[in-house]
């Protein structure tokens, strides 16, 4: 389960990477899987934090070809921008950043 799942991170953290490449952006990934507590009911909870704004959309259209992919998971993608500052800070320093 634990390979099959690491492939699955693979396919988002590319889908992700891929989507937001041209825009100042941070990519967290969070939560019960990021600490390696993997269960059937278990998603995937990425963050972004934008230095900007981004465009309108950007985020819903990752969030489709999320769900049209073939990862069993449900992805929980976040806009750190729009969460409160608590939880953003919660995220920055716990959640493990998939890009530079």
């Amino acid at each position: 389960m634990v390979q099959r799942t690491s492939h699955y991170l693979q396919a988002v953290r590319h889908i992700l990477l891929n989507r937001l490449q041209r825009y100042d952006v941070k990519i967290y990934f969070f939560g019960s899987m990021a600490r390696g507590e993997i269960r059937k009911a278990s998603d995937i909870d990425v963050a972004v934090l934008p230095a900007g704004s981004l465009p309108d959309g950007v985020l819903s259209e990752i969030r489709e070809e999320l769900e049209n992919s073939r990862v069993p998971y449900r992805v929980e993608l976040i806009d750190l921008a729009k969460a409160s500052p608590g939880f953003a800070s919660h995220v920055q320093r716990a959640g493990i950043l998939w890009n530079d």
